[in-house]
This record gives C-alpha cells, structure tokens and sequence, in this order.
C-alpha cells in the first residue's frame, strides 16, 4: 500500500513538473508581433480622408515585410518592428503605372512620410502611424468581426 502511495506522489509530481517546465518554454519563446498578418485601409493621411483608389491598403507580412498602395501602384519593403516603434527602411520597391490626376500626389505623400513614420498605436479597429513628437501621419482602419451574440430574449 506504501509503495503505491509513493508511486502516485511520484507520477502527481513528474506531472506537475512538466506542466510547470511547459509553461515556462512557451512564456520565454518570441511573441508573435501584433502587426504580422495583418491587413489595414488606409483612411487619412495626416488628418484628411484619401482620394479614392483601388488597393488602399497596408499588409503586414511575417517574415518582416510590408506591401501598401495608395490607390494605384503597389509598393512592398521592409518594415522593423519593436514594441510600440516602427520603421520603414528606404528600400522600397513598386510599380510603375502611370496614375490618374490626384493619385499620383496622394502616393508621393505616403512614400514621403513613410520614413517620417517612428511609433505605432493600435486601437480595436485602427492602426495609427505617428512620427516621433506623436503627431498622427497616416491611419488605417480595419473591419473587427464582432463576438457572436446569443440571443436570448424569447
């Protein structure tokens, strides 16, 4: 009867050793950033609303890349991602089309403050791209699915 006590006490400890180690692995691993696989549309730059353009997005990749439009041509680069900081290195390739009137200007000025770009500030359905005094360059906003509701009213 005592050897299968100890037996019992031993295996409820390896147990719990194991779901301890467990925890520990998966807390010390790498978070996933929050901006990876992520699809954003772009609603103003710096404070006004965009001309409208097909592909006014911003995407995210995970393995550290980004691709974006303006409303005409696609543009695709590297982005570094810190905590709350963001940059988006100079090395940015795109497209070439010819764009019609407005377009054109509206995506110089996104590749223009795309550099300017230091912090980032996530809200449940918009991500704000601000430069280093906090000033809001660029925001894009996203479709969040709501939790399904029961209803429960007869």
């Amino acid at each position: 009867m005592m050897t299968t006590r100890r037996a019992f006490i031993a295996a409820v400890l390896v147990a719990a050793s194991a779901i301890v180690m467990g925890a520990q692995t998966r807390a010390t691993e790498p978070a996933t950033p929050p901006l990876t696989d992520t699809q954003w549309t772009l609603s103003e730059i710096e404070g006004k609303a965009p001309l409208e353009g097909r592909d006014l997005d911003l995407i995210f990749f995970e393995d550290g890349r980004f691709g974006t439009s303006a409303g005409c041509n696609r543009f695709m680069g590297e982005v570094e991602i810190e905590g709350d900081e963001i940059t988006f290195p100079d090395k940015i390739a795109g497209t070439m089309m010819a764009c019609p009137e407005g377009l054109a200007e509206q995506e110089e000025k996104l590749l223009s403050l795309l550099p300017e770009v230091t912090h980032y500030q996530i809200e449940p359905d918009a991500l704000i791209l601000m430069d280093s005094d906090g000033q809001a360059l660029l925001r894009y906003s996203r479709e969040v699915e709501e939790e399904g509701l029961v209803e429960t009213s007869g």
